[in-house]
C-alpha cells in the first residue's frame, strides 16, 4: 500500500471522478428474466443461475482493479497485474486474470468515453479527455512498470474507438479518423519501451493484438502477433476466439487464411484442447460473418466441440457452446443444409443431455465481443437479462415437447 497519495495520483482520481460524474460503484443489475419463466426452467432441470463462478470471479476481479484505481493505489495495482500476468492466472473459465484487473482499472473512462460517444458529443475539449491526460501522467510516474503502461495504452485504445463509433453512428465512419489514429499511435508509443516482453508476457502481447487494429500493414503482423500471444496462454479460450475475428476478410485476413490458421491452433494446442481450438478460432469470426461458413469443416467443428467438452465438462462450457450454436442457428443464412443438420443436433444434444443449469451471462457472451482482446469486459451482471431470454428462446425450441408437457401439469407443492 502507498505511504502516501501523490498529487498526480490524486490528480488522476478527481480527474476520473469528475468526468464520469461516479465515485462509488453502481450496485450491480439484477437479473429479472421478464417474459421467461424460471418456474418452468427449473421444472425443465435447467435451473435460472443468477450467480455462477465464473460471473462472481471476472465480477470480483473488475471491481477490484477498479477500486484500486479508485483510490489512486496505482503501484499496488501494478503488483498484482504483474503477479497475475507472470504466472499466467486465469478465472475458472480462462479469463486472465491481469486483463480483468487491467479492464477494472480503467473501466470508468472507458464506460464514460463510450457514453458519452454513443451520445455523440465527443469532442476535442470533452472533459473525458482530462482524466485520460491524468492516466497519461502514470506513465511517466511508474515508469518500467508494465501493467500500468498496459492499462493507459488500452485507454488510449478506448478513446480512439470511441471517436470512431461517433464517426460511424453518424453514418460518417472516417469523420474522426484522424483522432482513431492518433490514440493508437500514442498507445503504440507507450507500448514501445515494452515490445521485447511480449514474448514473456501474455498481457503486453494481448495489447499489442489491440494495437492492430489502428496499425498501418497490420496484415502482415497479425499471425505472428497471435501466435505469439496464444503459445504464452494456450489456455486462453479468448485470444483463440479474437485471432480468428482478426482474420475475417473485413480486418487483417482471408477464410482461408482463418480456416488454416485454425488447424495450426488445433495442432499446437492439442495437449491442452485436442482439436478444441479450431471451433476456438472459428467461434467469433461465424458469429460475425455469415459468408465464413463457405470455409468451414463442419464434421471438424463438431468434433472439436466435443474434444472441449470432454476436457471442460462444466456448465459454464455447455452453456457457452450451446449459446454459440443456437446464434448461428437462428439466422436464416448462414450454414447450408448439411451443415445446419450437423450443427443443430450437436446443439440439442447439447441441450438435452449436458445442460443441468442456465446461465443467463454466459449466453449474452456472444453479443458484447468479450473475446477481443481490449475489450473492456464491462457489462457482466447487466447483459445477463438479455441472455437469459436468449437462453430461453432456444430451450423453449429444442424443449418444446417437454414444456407442453409440464406445462399441463400444477406447479408443485412449496
Amino acid at each position: 500500500m502507498l505511504q502516501a497519495l501523490s498529487a498526480l495520483t490524486r490528480k488522476t482520481r478527481t480527474a476520473v471522478q469528475q468526468a464520469t460524474g461516479r465515485s462509488r460503484a453502481a450496485p450491480p443489475a439484477a437479473v429479472q428474466p421478464g417474459g421467461l419463466s424460471s418456474a418452468l426452467l427449473g421444472r425443465l432441470g435447467r435451473p435460472l443461475c443468477d450467480e455462477t463462478r465464473e460471473l462472481s470471479e471476472c465480477q470480483a476481479l473488475l471491481d477490484w482493479g477498479r477500486d484500486l484505481a479508485r483510490q489512486d493505489r496505482w503501484e499496488r495495482l501494478g503488483t498484482l497485474i504483474a503477479q497475475a500476468d507472470g504466472t499466467r492466472k486465469t478465472t475458472f473459465a480462462g479469463t486472465p486474470e491481469a486483463e480483468l484487473l487491467a479492464a477494472g482499472a480503467r473501466s470508468d473512462l472507458s464506460r464514460a468515453l463510450d457514453t458519452a460517444s454513443s451520445a455523440g458529443a465527443l469532442s476535442r475539449g470533452h472533459r473525458m479527455f482530462a482524466g485520460l491526460q491524468a492516466m497519461d501522467d502514470l506513465v511517466s510516474e511508474f515508469a518500467g512498470d508494465a501493467g500500468i503502461a498496459a492499462v493507459v495504452a488500452l485507454s488510449h485504445m478506448d478513446a480512439g474507438w470511441a471517436w470512431y463509433k461517433q464517426g460511424w453512428q453518424r453514418g460518417r465512419p472516417e469523420q474522426h479518423l484522424d483522432r482513431f489514429r492518433a490514440a493508437f499511435a500514442r498507445a503504440e508509443e507507450i507500448l514501445a519501451p515494452f515490445a521485447d516482453q511480449a514474448a514473456g508476457s501474455p498481457l503486453i502481447a494481448s495489447t499489442r493484438c489491440a494495437l492492430l487494429a489502428g496499425q498501418p500493414g497490420a496484415e502482415a503482423h497479425v499471425v505472428g502477433a497471435y501466435e505469439t500471444l496464444i503459445a504464452q496462454a494456450p489456455t486462453v479460450p479468448g485470444h483463440m476466439r479474437a485471432f480468428g475475428l482478426h482474420l475475417l476478410p473485413c480486418w487483417f485476413g482471408s477464410y482461408a487464411a482463418l480456416d488454416l490458421a485454425a488447424r495450426r491452433m488445433a495442432a499446437a494446442t492439442g495437449a491442452t484442447w485436442g482439436c478444441g481450438a479450431y471451433a476456438w478460432v472459428w467461434f467469433d469470426a461465424l458469429l460475425q460473418d455469415r459468408d465464413a461458413f463457405a470455409a468451414l469443416d463442419a464434421e471438424f467443428l463438431i468434433e472439436a466441440i466435443d474434444d472441449i467438452l470432454t476436457r471442460h465438462p462444466d456448465q459454464h462450457m455447455v452453456n457457452l457452446l450451446a449459446a454459440f450454436l443456437s446464434q448461428i442457428l437462428a439466422r436464416e443464412t448462414g450454414p447450408d443444409r448439411s451443415q445446419r443438420r450437423l450443427l443443430e443436433k450437436m446443439r440439442n444434444r447439447l441441450i438435452r443431455a449436458e445442460m443441468t443449469e442456465t446461465h443467463g451471462w454466459v449466453w449474452s457472451l456472444t453479443d458484447i465481443g468479450y473475446a477481443t482482446p481490449g475489450s473492456s469486459h464491462g457489462g457482466a451482471r447487466t447483459d445477463a437479462e438479455t441472455g437469459a431470454h436468449h437462453a430461453w428462446a432456444a430451450l423453449s425450441t429444442v424443449l418444446s415437447r417437454d414444456l407442453r408437457r409440464i406445462s399441463t401439469r400444477p406447479s408443485p407443492a412449496p
